[in-house]
């Protein structure tokens, strides 16, 4: 079993739109390719079955607790090179080929001007770009070593062929890399440039150590082919080790020092990973209010109030103003006013949560400033009556009898994410990043605190010796998700894909995560 930064370059490598991320939250990656059109966007749908025992309702569990539970990124998807194209002198697309051509422009002096930031953006863009070949390129090493079998030399043959020419494409990479850094350590480079390059050389480092290290685990892993393999396990350790010793060598703080109980590493390959990959995220800017939002807060509260006057005018015509009754009545009518209001708020965001959002978010790009895009969300707890037939399909698909569902009651949630972009925009200002990713992470501690003990005892009869015996089982949950997926825009709308998982977790958290079905919708 694999954890910590290994556990997170595998999960990459095998490039999973749901993953776990760690034991509290998992994550929903969506990979939204843009047409050449004005506008363009998408709309995805949530719905979350969660088991009535863990007492999640609408009084236990608000807007703002779910809001305040996730955290979403809209961000470029890298763009693809591989390592022998970004050392290439003739691709003029290559950051490195730019760094090098810009470099020389730079006064000693500067601070700022289009061509500081220029190169500056360029450095992290290759930090990015780098990371995904080395990614993909590992990947495919890792399709290739699952091929190779003892009956099957070709695959075997192909496998080490591939490998050296990986290895040799990023000894290649190495050298332009550590010869651009020398070049920028001279005192005439502005010093903010020289320690955003010596960021990225960094943050290289730790990623070839950390792909090439989940390479040698699966290496390592095939013992039935050791010999076969050993030249490969040997190039790919000198790289690991020689990675090592430069970061030590030039002083970079992201070398383990004792293994166990090392703090730095983590959390330096953290920072770096974040200066990196900052280049290709893109700014939202949340609006908390949003006029037709509050449309059910104003009918419910003028709802509310009028049954008040009406129940008040009542009592004055019946009853003295200074009587017991009149208090009575009064007092009652002010109880049933806020029960009103709070039943009237949950009914009408229901019904309107089509054509109204909780949140209306700005996606902008950072580097132009320019709005590309808008988000609108909605939540609300849902009746099963107002569910669609395919989304109630979609989760009992796999029930064993048709009375499964009485024996595991639940509640629905529904949460309602639209995204309109505007492609045309986004090319104005930007050649090679593009599609996007979607990504968002939940955190499930609130389905939490009402879960009964991870372990109990169970009294069983052995029925080879007879004996009772106190045996531990598991007690886990289970969150069925159904997603659906459509791509929208202003002369047509997809068909509709659907995706459904199942969340397995117990009071201390995630246990895992299963894929049940992926469909097409019907209609």
């Amino acid at each position: 079993m694999l954890f910590g930064p290994l556990r997170d370059e595998v999960n990459e490598i095998a490039d999973s739109k749901i993953t776990i991320h760690d034991r509290h939250r998992f994550e929903i990656k969506l990979d939204i390719e843009l047409a050449d059109r004005d506008a363009s966007g998408y709309r995805v749908d949530t719905y979350f079955f969660v088991p009535r025992a863990l007492n999640v309702n609408p009084t236990t569990y608000s807007k703002d607790l779910f809001y305040s539970s996730i955290q979403r990124y809209i961000r470029f998807k890298t763009p693809q090179f591989s390592l022998r194209s970004i050392i290439d002198p003739s691709n003029d697309a290559s950051p490195l080929v730019r760094i090098r051509k810009e470099l020389p422009r730079v006064p000693a002096a500067s601070q700022a001007g289009e061509t500081f930031d220029a190169i500056f953006r360029e450095t992290k863009l290759l930090g990015a770009v780098s990371r995904g070949a080395i990614r993909d390129a590992v990947k495919g090493l890792l399709g290739d070593l699952a091929a190779v079998q003892p009956a099957n030399a070709s695959a075997e043959l192909g496998f080490e062929r591939n490998a050296e020419a990986f290895l040799a494409d990023l000894g290649a990479y190495l050298v332009a890399v550590r010869e651009l850094r020398g070049k920028m350590r001279d005192a005439a480079v502005p010093l903010r440039l020289r320690e955003g390059f010596l960021f990225f050389d960094e943050f290289i480092s730790l990623t070839i150590q950390d792909y090439l290290s989940a390479l040698l685990h699966a290496v390592r892993g095939r013992t039935d082919r050791k010999e076969l393999l050993a030249r490969v396990d040997d190039a790919i350790a000198a790289i690991i080790v020689g990675e090592q010793s430069h970061r030590k060598s030039v002083g970079y703080p992201s070398v383990l020092s004792t293994i166990g109980t090392d703090s730095t590493l983590l959390y330096r390959r953290s920072v770096l990973k974040k200066f990196i990959s900052n280049v290709l995220y893109l700014n939202t800017e949340i609006s908390e209010w949003e006029g037709l939002s509050q449309i059910p807060l104003v009918i419910a509260a003028g709802f509310a109030m009028l049954f008040a006057a009406v129940v008040t005018l009542f009592a004055q015509n019946r009853y003295t103003t200074n009587s017991i009754p009149f208090i009575v009545v009064v007092v009652v009518s002010y109880v049933f006013k806020d029960r009103l209001k709070d039943w009237l708020k949950l009914f009408l965001s229901r019904g309107l949560v089509r054509w109204t959002a909780d949140r209306k978010i700005r996606i902008r790009d950072p580097y132009s400033g320019r709005v590309i895009g808008n988000l609108k969300e909605a939540f609300s707890f849902s009746d099963e009556s107002r569910i669609p037939a395919s989304i109630l399909h979609c989760r009992q698909v796999d029930n064993i009898t048709s009375v499964d569902e009485e024996g595991k009651p639940e509640r629905i949630i529904k949460y309602e994410k639209e995204v309109s972009l505007l492609p045309a925009r986004i090319s104005r200002f930007h050649e090679r990043r593009r599609d996007l990713n979607d990504i968002m992470r939940l955190n499930i501690d609130d389905f939490l605190k009402q879960a009964d003990d991870p372990v109990v005892d169970y009294l069983h009869l052995d029925p080879a010796t007879g004996e009772l015996q106190h045996v531990q089982c598991q007690r886990v949950y289970h969150v069925n998700i159904v997603f659906t997926y459509r791509s929208i825009d202003a002369k047509k709308q997809s068909a509709e894909r659907m995706e459904r998982i199942r969340l397995v977790f117990n009071r201390d958290g995630i246990v895992r995560l299963d894929q049940v079905v992926a469909a097409q919708a019907p209609g």
